[in-house]
């Protein structure tokens, strides 16, 4: 029988194709085929005092400089570090070095799609991309048509799938293999090379994951900000507590005024694109290739994500609706790969609130 349940669909991606017909299958699942966790992380809705000293994980293409801006500017925290673009470091490295002593660790994740689709265009399309991949001969860049963008990046995910756990040549731009996951188990103060990516520890992933203390996703940017602003209480400035105010509410639909004051870094503006759903099978096999692990740790981020945002929601939270229809609705195509196709985001969150009460 099929699953019929969101919390059921999960658990299933342990033994999902997507996830174990690929390069070192084995050792990126050691005994973890999806135990869900059900209910928040206690830490995950605790309150935050924003006179503390925060270290914020940025990694590259997941909303990392959106978010330190919007940490300084709008939210005057203690933040480390201080800078939006720079060497982007470990968990490990940031707790153990760069940021020692800090109070509160955070995270942006992403779908794992739509993060390998922007470090290719990053590479491709913006200053530094253009800069770093002129040193190599090979970059794949036929041109700047939708058509072109679909050619080159399956050509330059061929050339990690084929290399194996090589890291030799990621054209001195972004080594796509499990980046995320990464930035979750490397001791290394840089993961952009690649080390790691084939065959990370997910028992140490999944430790590292669950001991952060705000863990944000692109996808839900604005009921992210919703979070941390409500954790952040009376303290925080008082544009943090007018937009939970105004902003937070699904009935309001984030007033016009107050989207107007929401941050947000671009870094260039070609090889955009509606959906990644349309591109060929064989390319969408080799994201899920070099994505294996990364989509283990996002489905539960989503899951976990999902509980918080019905806690938030609760008579224990704000009491109001803050996950707004349209907004699951516009994921629920793009997001279903993570079950085959039958996944539904939409189902994950209304059962979480479920689950809640």
């Amino acid at each position: 029988t099929k699953p019929t349940s969101s919390k059921e669909i999960l658990h299933e991606l342990g033994t999902d194709n997507m996830l174990t017909k690929t390069i070192n299958a084995r050792h990126i699942l050691p005994n973890l085929l999806l135990s869900v966790d059900t209910g928040p992380y206690p830490q995950r809705i605790a309150p935050m005092d924003p006179a503390d000293k925060f270290s914020f994980v940025h990694i590259s293409k997941c909303a990392g400089s959106t978010w330190i801006r919007l940490f300084k500017e709008v939210l005057k925290l203690n933040i480390c570090p201080e800078k939006e673009d720079g060497v982007e470091h470990s968990v490990s490295y940031q707790q153990q070095y760069k940021c020692k002593g800090a109070d509160y660790t955070l995270i942006s994740l992403r779908s794992p799609r739509n993060h390998v689709w922007s470090q290719f265009t990053m590479c491709k399309y913006s200053r530094w991309g253009k800069r770093v991949t002129r040193k190599s001969d090979d970059f794949p860049r036929s041109g700047d048509e939708c058509k072109d963008d679909e050619v080159d990046f399956d050509s330059w995910l061929g050339n990690f799938v084929s290399m194996g756990n090589a890291t030799d040549n990621h054209y001195n731009c972004y080594h796509p293999a499990n980046f995320q996951t990464r930035a979750l188990t490397s001791p290394l103060d840089d993961v952009h090379d690649g080390r790691g990516g084939f065959n990370p520890n997910m028992t140490l992933a999944m430790n590292t994951y669950k001991n952060l203390d705000f863990v944000a996703l692109v996808e839900f940017v604005h009921e992210s900000q919703c979070m941390l602003y409500y954790r952040l209480g009376d303290k925080a400035p008082p544009t943090a507590i007018s937009y939970l105010d105004k902003s937070c509410h699904c009935e309001k639909q984030h007033e016009e005024h107050q989207k107007s004051k929401t941050v947000y870094v671009q870094h260039h503006n070609m090889g955009k694109r509606s959906n990644l759903r349309d591109l060929p099978a064989a390319t969408l096999s080799k994201v899920a290739t070099l994505t294996s692990a990364d989509s283990f740790i996002y489905v539960n981020a989503l899951n976990n994500f999902m509980d918080e945002m019905a806690w938030l929601e609760s008579d224990d939270g704000l009491g109001r609706r803050v996950v707004c229809d349209n907004v699951l609705k516009k994921w629920e195509s793009e997001l279903a790969y993570l079950g085959g196709g039958r996944f539904n985001v939409t189902q994950l969150y209304h059962d979480a609130v479920v689950e809640q009460k």
